[in-house]
């Protein structure tokens, strides 16, 4: 019977292989290229895990239970350590950094990926000729269409659909509109809070890889809000902290690193995004941003930004100097920041983050720098776990080495295939039982060793 099983799995559209393994007395499956693929797909078990996540927003955005208002839905936005809602002026503070990287290089055109309820077309509209938003949750996309926005346009899209038709159909109509028909490509593609939602490195690859092809020369792709591998362990501390105050240290460890190994969403280490640039067809050059918000959240701590620049000149000479080599305490270095910039372009690097590295007796927070930097000047990550900043014009900054095809084992975690491990056994035992009645099905695992696509 083992045999019938089998051979009817490796008939399943899905299934590359099927073998039974003796010793654990257990179906090993393993699924073909075309059932996980990114191209051309997304294949039918990618989409499905794809799908989970745009049932979670349609339902968020229907509930609506944090909207403040039409330019201010705060659904959804709840601390991990509390989940109580992240304060109002938290997220206002947020989502004006958000803006201020979208805007920095004064884009025309706004191309947003997973536009949700709207936060920063509210606030990016005025400032720019066009705007389109796309989003998988037809809630939150019949609302914003409901509120017609001038020069605004919103459509139900997934991330990977960046380059397909209607897509680039609608990037030509509305560039006719504005009296502007061979001005097609964006100036700004913009993925806010989304990355963690994608299944895997290949995804995030894929979707960027878009963006960089579709942007226009010398514009920006802004990926916002990304959750950080490099310090997820300290994340997962923090929150077990947290939650049980006074928990023993051994136990703090395990469960720290259970909740690291379950984690659903995509955590990815900040010099992915650096490889992604280097690999690129395109000359792109790649910044990452800390947050220099005010409140001590897991916002702050634990997410940053990425801008990636496309086919811009070079930038001129900089002048670096070190954070330690400053004179004077960290109260009197962050004073005298708008003097270093007498000599030119200069980058301050080296800066022990506070709110991660607070032992160290020179640490600030990013905020602490912001208030201080001269205009023009970024705070950024100078170490991928955000132990260490930098400060000075971001086109300078460099510190932040690519990781290689054979480096970094992990760039990124993986949730779909944990999702691929939970659910292709579900979806092949219910086949049996139906293709096969007669007999129960044995277990079914997924092959530690997937098929590449």
């Amino acid at each position: 019977m083992i045999d019938d099983m089998l051979a009817d799995l490796k008939r399943h559209p899905w299934i590359a292989d099927a073998r039974w393994d003796a010793t654990r007395k257990t179906i090993v499956v393993r699924p073909n290229a075309a059932a996980i693929a990114v191209r051309p797909g997304p294949g039918p078990l990618l989409a499905e895990h794809l799908a989970h996540w745009q049932h979670v927003y349609e339902f968020v955005y229907t509930a609506g239970e944090l909207r403040h208002g039409d330019d201010l839905d705060l659904s959804g936005w709840r601390a991990s350590d509390t989940g109580a809602p992240f304060p109002r002026e938290h997220m206002i503070e947020w989502i004006d950094h958000a803006v201020d990287l979208v805007l920095r290089d004064k884009p025309g055109v706004v191309l947003e990926v997973g536009c949700g309820s709207g936060l920063l077309v509210h606030r990016i509209r005025h400032q720019v000729r066009s705007y389109l938003g796309l989003d998988v949750a037809e809630p939150a996309v019949d609302r914003l269409r409901a509120q017609r926005l001038p020069g605004v346009r919103v459509l139900r899209a997934s991330a990977h659909e960046l380059a397909s038709a209607p897509v680039t159909d609608s990037l030509r109509t509305m560039a006719d509109a504005t009296a502007s028909p061979h001005r097609v490509a964006p100036d700004c593609i913009v993925l806010n809070s989304v990355t963690q939602c994608f299944p895997n490195e290949r995804y995030l690859t894929a979707v960027l890889d878009d963006a960089l092809d579709l942007v226009s020369p010398g514009g920006t792709v802004v990926v916002g809000d990304n959750r950080n591998l490099a310090n997820a362990p300290d994340y997962a501390r923090w929150l077990e902290s947290a939650r049980h105050p006074g928990i023993p240290a051994e136990e703090l460890t395990t469960q720290a690193a259970n909740r690291l190994a379950a984690d659903e969403e995509l955590l990815c280490d900040p010099r992915v995004f650096a490889r992604i640039a280097r690999r690129h067809r395109r000359d792109v050059r790649v910044a990452c941003y800390a947050k220099p918000l005010g409140a001590d959240t897991e916002l702050t701590r634990y997410r940053y930004d990425v801008v990636f620049t496309v086919d811009s000149p070079p930038p001129g000479p900089c002048r670096i100097r070190a954070w330690a080599d400053l004179p004077g305490t960290s109260v009197e270095r962050l004073r005298t920041l708008a003097t270093e910039t007498a000599q030119g372009p200069t980058l301050i690097t080296g800066i022990p983050n506070a709110l991660l590295d607070g032992e160290a007796p020179d640490a600030v927070t990013p905020a602490q720098l912001a208030g201080a930097a001269p205009a023009g000047w970024a705070i950024l990550l100078d170490s991928a776990d955000a132990h260490r900043l930098a400060v000075g014009p971001p086109e300078h900054h460099t510190g932040l080495e690519a990781v290689s095809d054979t480096g970094l084992p992990d760039r990124c975690n993986d949730p779909f295939t944990r999702f691929l491990r939970r659910r292709l056994p579900e979806v092949l035992t219910d086949h049996l039982e139906q293709h096969l009645p007669a007999t129960p099905a044995p277990r079914i695992a997924v092959s530690e060793e997937l098929t590449a696509p």
